[in-house]
């Protein structure tokens, strides 16, 4: 590793001076995941036929993307996660996105909701409405949706495994009630178990066996009814932001694909039926070139694992659709516009690489939730890059140039070798229990942060060029849900359990556990759409289930199952 040129400084001090500034070359010739960049590429760095290795846009193996014309037959869709307070700041926030020319919505609840409690938990009061926005009930559901139509906007829901068959019900209630069929809506639900067991919820709220159950039970659902919904999206982003480099990044999450594809084949689903209608959730870091690409590695290795190892024949199989959410990790709340910038290079790395959507943060993520500022210039951003760059008028626009083939070979080389070791540490649903993954996150995680403190990676304004912090920008934050604010929401969904029939609400719960038990080829999704309509809460079903599959109804131990 090169030594920084004012690595003996302390991050605090003064600049350096003109001429050493002047005379400043590159300090750390790798890429942001420690790939050695060499000085110059030629053809020889690239090996193998055009056909084999690249084949045109929308054509096997798919590097170059998933469509022909690409964005000048659609550009990607462009969304901004939202999730505010209750279900009502959370409509108004999705409403202003709309006016400023978001194409799609993506909303994000709390952690009560995400752990499956109700915002009436006795352990969650504080966390109501904090980090998302909070839903316990199909009335919540309503609200949130008010005014919005399902069948003319595509809605990606962000949500955990487990409470992620519940939301989807709910949804599908409200459709129901507005008399809307269910093959008219389009959209995502994250539903991607595996992850959610290193990115903030444990076992415990999580439980791996009936997270994997009820995700095929979604993904078996929405394949047979819904043609334009995508009932699981891996999402790589979360692990990235745990420390992972990018060919990490492809490997941990195929290996989780892997076991759903698996996990579904065993349920009687066909290849061809389940695996369109798959999708990821990528990171687009702050290295270039380096995430450009990972998406065109991630495109042929998943095109190449579908067709030669899954033995899928429909071309839709062999496409690698893909979501991007510029990365929050890399934002630092120091200096903090200057992640307007980052966040630019981020999102054009997606569209440079092919993304079918598009979330750019906000730049005031590090310090709050976005306020409408920070959310409106993420939406300029997203329309700067759209109608002023020029990068969407033409597919894979840097296929060709020798540093991204060469790149693009090495991130798939390195990421089969992490599916290798995957695979021998027996798959990745083992490789979780056995700890092994657990292992590898916390040994990238304590790299990453090496190497920022001993400043072999410069982020600027927080460990160089930095100033003094009455000199850093100060900008408006978005404020945590009042005390007022909260007591309302709790004091509404104790309205809505006082005015529900109660007995109606018995009756389809158990009604619940008596399906749950009748096994994994069972699909609990129809069910949950009557419980939920019944009235039942979120955590009462998800409680449901989870005694059905032998776990606690509530892990916190504070709350008494309702049957």
């Amino acid at each position: 590793m090169t030594t920084p040129p004012d690595a003996s400084r302390r991050p605090e001090g003064p600049r350096k001076g003109h001429l050493e500034a002047y005379f400043e070359k590159p300090a750390r010739l790798r890429t942001w995941s420690g790939i050695e960049v060499k000085p110059v590429y030629r053809p020889e760095d690239v090996a193998g036929t055009y056909r084999d290795r690249l084949g045109d846009p929308g054509q096997f193996p798919y590097a170059r993307g998933i469509h022909a014309d690409m964005y000048r037959g659609k550009y990607w869709t462009r969304r901004e996660v939202c999730g505010y307070g209750g279900p009502e700041e959370t409509n108004r926030r999705m409403k202003f996105l709309l006016a400023q020319g978001a194409s799609g919505l993506n909303v994000i609840f709390d952690i009560p909701t995400m752990t499956g409690m109700d915002a009436d938990h006795p352990m969650v009061e504080e966390e109501v409405g904090v980090q998302g926005t909070s839903l316990a009930t199909v009335e919540d559901m309503e609200t949130l949706m008010e005014g919005l139509p399902l069948d003319g906007i595509s809605m990606s829901i962000v949500v955990t495994s487990h409470a992620a068959p519940v939301v989807l019900a709910m949804y599908l209630a409200v459709a129901r009630k507005r008399g809307l069929p269910l093959d008219r809506l389009r959209g995502t639900i994250q539903n991607d178990p595996l992850h959610h067991r290193f990115c903030g919820y444990p076992p415990a709220y999580s439980p791996l066996n009936l997270g994997l159950k009820t995700a095929v039970d979604c993904l078996e659902f929405c394949a047979r009814q819904m043609p334009y919904w995508y009932p699981i999206n891996v999402n790589a982003y979360d692990l990235r932001e745990e420390g992972l480099g990018a060919a990490e990044e492809i490997g941990f999450s195929f290996a989780m694909a892997r076991t759903y594809i698996d996990r579904a084949l065993e349920r009687g689903l066909a290849i061809d039926e389940l695996a369109p209608r798959m999708v990821f959730y990528c990171s687009a870091h702050i290295d270039l070139l380096e995430e450009v690409a990972k998406f065109r590695a991630m495109r042929r290795m998943w095109a190449r694992m579908l067709r030669e190892e899954y033995g899928a024949r429909d071309p839709r199989s062999w496409q690698f659709k893909f979501g991007v959410h510029t990365a929050g990790v890399s934002l630092v709340p120091q200096q903090p516009l200057n992640n307007i910038v980052r966040v630019a290079y981020e999102a054009l790395a997606a569209v440079l690489g092919g993304a079918q959507s598009l979330h750019c943060c906000s730049y005031d993520e590090p310090i709050s939730l976005p306020t409408e500022q920070a959310h409106q210039i993420a939406i300029r951003t997203q329309q700067i890059l759209a109608y002023e760059v020029g990068a969407a008028n033409a597919a894979d626009p840097l296929g060709g140039s020798y540093l991204i083939e060469a790149l693009t070979d090495r991130l798939e080389t390195d990421a089969r070798a992490i599916l290798g070791r995957i695979a021998e540490q027996g798959g990745m649903y083992r490789a979780i229990e056995t700890g092994w993954v657990d292992q590898e996150l916390e040994n990238a995680a304590y790299r990453y942060q090496q190497e920022v403190e001993r400043r072999q990676r410069i982020i600027v304004g927080a460990n160089a060029f930095s100033v003094p912090p009455e000199q850093d920008h100060e900008v408006p934050a978005h404020p945590r849900p009042s005390a007022t604010e909260v007591r309302a929401r709790l004091d509404g969904l104790k309205r809505f359990r006082e005015r529900r029939d109660a007995a109606a609400v018995t009756a389809a719960l158990e009604r619940l556990r008596g399906e749950a038990g009748r096994g994994e080829r069972h699909n609990l999704i129809p069910c949950l759409v009557d419980v939920v309509a019944a009235g039942a809460t979120l955590g009462e079903a998800v409680g449901v289930m989870r005694e059905a599959y032998g776990h606690a109804y509530d892990p916190a131990g504070m709350v008494r199952s309702v049957l």
